[in-house]
């Protein structure tokens, strides 16, 4: 085997091999769109995720009985 083998075979085809996952890595982050970071305004649109209609929950009236994530029953 040359030096210029043993070159291509221990430095250059780890070096791709590296770079590729490096790729494989990083990637998907410089695809995606921008994430919202603290500090910064909020620039998306509200959502709902409860499921159902928003009009619904805004009709709902708050009770003041047991039950609930207050844990008294």
């Amino acid at each position: 085997m040359s030096t210029t083998e043993a070159l291509v075979w221990y430095v250059a085809v780890p070096a791709v091999v590296l770079v590729l996952i490096a790729l494989a890595v990083y990637a998907p982050s410089w695809i995606r769109s921008p994430k919202y970071r603290p500090g910064l305004s909020w620039w998306a649109e509200p959502a709902w995720l409860g499921g159902g209609d928003l009009a619904e929950v805004e009709r709902a009236t708050p009770v003041d009985e047991g039950g609930g994530c207050s844990a008294r029953w």
